[in-house]
């Protein structure tokens, strides 16, 4: 049978052609079908001794001769000292196989009658890896570069030219030279080079290498990846001083690292460990770490749900954040204020509903982290309350990542306050006590009821709404007392909330009829009976409505804060945002022109913000505007001016185009209409038809949002659930950016007649404020929370 023929590229030093055959070899042994011929060649690397492989520079100087043979098909496969091998290899030329590893370790080679180094000898070493080491092995010792291969190192040393060298183990023990070695350096002393010791096999994408299966050894592929990754990531190579070395013990690797202080230039070693099968990741963890390149995580709580509970320093975290790992718990509110510019990513875990097990968590975590991520972890309540933040912690400091745990209001507290239940009272409990009610599938709650009933406490039960029935009957058969009173909370601390208070005995029969759903707690103790003399949360104005604003964030907050000081839960979901027209000649033109103009006219806040910054981006100031009489459209845009030192000359009692264009109709003198580049044609349209002379100018166009991490679908779930609407292009972009949903689920507050109109023509159920305000928005609101209100 004639056997195939592999042609194999090696360079031609004596060490190279040993090392290949040593492969070559084991693998003939395995398929004794295959023939080998040897293709030798000299690469950069061989040619030029007389500089120091740092001085050459450029990378591959031992290999590109061998990669272009290669991809010329004057050779099917070729074998490295991997230690030579370039971190990044060509797509097109991978790495096929790592032969069983030789020894990593680095020897000293002492000169024939020379028994040890004494200060001031000599050292002959090129390695900028090596020299780093050396200075803390040999601070007393001179190191020189020497070059060439492994015998003419050896003559030089033998002529005197050196007192000792430093050779790589394997080297000598494959070219028999293993007695020349006086000492060896274990690799916690002088840590090896990445790969030394290990022989790869490199060959094209596309070949058929099945036969080099048995060359590869797991062990040395392992190491070989982490150790590598480490070198990369450093942006390292052969002739750099970063080092690493890993070993295997079972299916954990434990990498070392070396690196050279960026300020001091000393070196700086470090370790990390982890499962084999993540050797790669392991190593550029380390790398990352080392070079100060790490991110950091922060464990945020975000509370129960009311935004206004979120911390502050959570709110500021939150806004810095390069990344979002959320919780589908954390209230809506909060989940709106992640930055756009932030990559979200929704875990969603919520009861009973975990599709992002908790394992992949941790590791998305470490993973953003080690991209140099700002992550925010953003957990319902608090991260250590039954939040299984600390199992999200182990791994992140297995891997040296640096965090912060920001706590949050824990529902086991706050839920209770809003449902009118201290958790402690002094006539009735001086304790509390927190247990989880959550169970695996099939088992009851794992909790010691008898300790439990034997308490004078108030009992909290977290995510135990399943369990409800056992953990009342456990109580009760543990000796609490069945008339003790209990309550169920839904949804504490938001806008639909719901709470049934009963006795222990009766409790998950009357939980049951009200067809509570999760998130839910349980509240055991006697303080559940101060609940309805306490409660407090629906008694305010606007207690139990939910308001779902879409104005562009800049101006969002003004309606936000009047609707939350009246009990609303609010969020903010721009539908739109208005963004200056850039390189605006015309508006330039304009203000170079201001003389011409008798008044000014101004259509919107943003309007008023986007003009005075092209004011004074063209060298102006209000002093520029003293011989103009200024037009507001209305209160809101007339209070923009205000903060700028103006006050309008004009505002019509009906905010809108229409009105301005007929009050300006009776004044005098050519006008400066700064409005949007597709606004409303009443007020253009009014003062042609009055004849007015008028210039119209562009300063901003409006764009549709449609990012955020919220669908406006799920919020509209309730009666009092509305979308505050301040113009008709915040509907069209609510409409495009909730498109297919059923919009007569909306109930649309809106602010003006036309657009109310525009509400409708979605299908949505519109009602209009009595003025163009928000104050009467707000009133509007009021007046509809007091109709559905019970009368006592």
């Amino acid at each position: 049978m004639e056997k195939r023929i592999i042609r194999v590229g090696s360079r031609e030093s004596a060490l190279a052609v040993a090392q290949t055959k040593l492969v070559l070899n084991q693998i003939e042994a395995a398929h004794p079908e295959i023939a080998f011929e040897l293709i030798t060649m000299k690469t950069t690397g061989d040619k030029i001794l007389d500089r120091t492989l740092d001085k050459v520079g450029g990378k591959g100087l031992f290999v590109k001769e061998l990669d272009r043979a290669l991809r010329d098909g004057r050779v099917d496969i070729t074998v490295h000292s991997l230690k030579d091998v370039p971190m990044e290899t060509p797509e097109d030329l991978p790495l096929l196989a790592f032969a069983k590893r030789g020894d990593p370790r680095d020897a000293l080679v002492l000169r024939e009658g020379i028994s040890a180094l004494e200060p001031g000898m000599v050292i002959g070493c090129s390695s900028a890896r090596r020299v780093l080491q050396l200075k803390t092995l040999y601070p007393q010792c001179t190191v020189k570069p020497v070059r060439g291969n492994i015998v003419t190192r050896l003559k030089k040393l033998d002529s005197g030219e050196f007192d000792a060298l430093i050779l790589a183990a394997a080297g000598l023990d494959r070219m028999d030279f293993s007695h020349r070695a006086s000492r060896y350096f274990e690799p916690d002393e002088m840590i090896p080079a990445a790969g030394q010791g290990i022989l790869a096999i490199q060959g094209r994408a596309e070949g058929d290498y099945a036969f080099l299966e048995s060359a590869d050894d797991p062990e040395a592929r392992c190491c070989a990846l982490a150790e590598r990754a480490f070198v990369r990531e450093l942006d390292g190579g052969c002739s750099s001083p970063v080092a690493a070395f890993a070993v295997v013990s079972g299916e954990t690797v434990i990498l070392t690292g070396l690196y050279p202080n960026p300020e001091t230039g000393e070196a700086m070693v470090d370790k990390i460990s982890g499962k084999t099968a993540d050797a790669e990741h392991l190593g550029i963890c380390l790398a990352r770490k080392m070079a100060g390149k790490t991110g950091k995580v922060w464990l945020v709580g975000a509370g129960p749900g009311d935004p206004g509970l979120f911390t502050v320093k959570g709110q500021e975290l939150l806004a810095q954040a390069e990344v979002v790992v959320y919780d589908r718990l954390v209230g809506p509110g909060i989940l709106a204020r992640i930055p756009r510019t932030a990559e979200a990513i929704d875990v969603g875990k919520k009861s009973g509903n975990h599709p992002v097990p908790q394992w992949q968590i941790n590791e998305i975590l470490l993973e953003k982290a080690l991209e140099g991520k700002r992550v925010v972890r953003l957990k319902g309540g608090d991260p250590f309350v039954f939040g299984r933040g600390g199992e999200e912690l182990e791994l992140l400091i297995e891997h040296g990542v640096p965090f912060e745990v920001v706590p949050g209001i824990t529902s086991a507290v706050a839920v209770p306050a809003y449902n009118g239940i201290p958790v402690t009272h002094r006539d009735c409990t001086t304790s509390f006590h927190v247990i989880t009610g959550h169970t695996r599938k099939g088992e009851g709650p794992s909790v010691d009821f008898k300790t439990l009933a034997a308490l004078d406490a108030t009992l909290v039960f977290l995510m135990g709404l399943s369990a409800l029935g056992d953990i009342a009957s456990g109580l009760i058969s543990a000796g609490m007392d069945e008339n003790t009173p209990a309550a169920v909370l839904e949804k504490g601390t938001t806008a639909h909330q719901r709470r049934v208070v009963s006795t222990l005995k009766n409790i998950e029969a009357e939980t049951r009829a009200a067809e509570i759903q999760s998130p839910a707690i349980i509240v055991v103790g006697k303080v559940c009976a101060y609940s309805e003399q306490f409660a407090w949360a629906e008694k305010r104005p606007l207690g139990g409505v939910r308001v779902l604003v879409t104005r562009p964030q800049e101006s969002a907050s003004a309606l936000t804060g009047k609707l939350t000081a009246l009990g609303a839960e609010v969020t903010e979901i721009p539908s739109i945002e208005t963004v200056p027209i850039p390189d605006n000649t015309a508006l330039r033109d304009a203000l170079s022109r201001l003389p011409e103009f008798q008044w000014l006219a101004l259509t919107s806040p943003a309007g008023v913000r986007i003009f005075f910054e092209e004011l004074l981006q063209n060298g102006l100031d209000t002093r520029a505007l003293s011989g103009l009489k200024i037009a507001a459209v209305g209160s809101a845009t007339a209070a923009a001016l205000r903060e700028r030192g103006i006050r309008a000359d004009l505002t019509p009692k009906t905010y809108d185009g229409a009105h301005l264009g007929e009050m300006l109709a009776n004044e005098t003198g050519k006008i400066l209409l700064v409005r949007a580049e597709t606004g409303s044609p009443e007020l253009p349209e009014a003062l042609k038809k009055a004849g007015k002379d008028f210039e119209e100018v562009p300063a901003y166009r409006t764009v549709f949002r449609a990012d955020g991490v919220l669908s406006p679908e799920e919020f509209f779930t309730g009666p009092k659930d509305f979308a505050a609407f301040t113009s008709a292009s915040t509907v069209e972009g609510f409409v495009r950016r909730a498109e297919g949903m059923d919009f007569a689920k909306v109930n649309a507050l809106c602010i003006g007649e036309q657009t109310a109109r525009k509400a409708r023509e979605a299908g949505m159920q519109a009602t209009v404020s009595h003025a163009a305000t928000m104050d009467s928005m707000v009133e509007k609101l009021l007046e509809i929370a007091a109709g559905s209100r019970p009368q006592n």
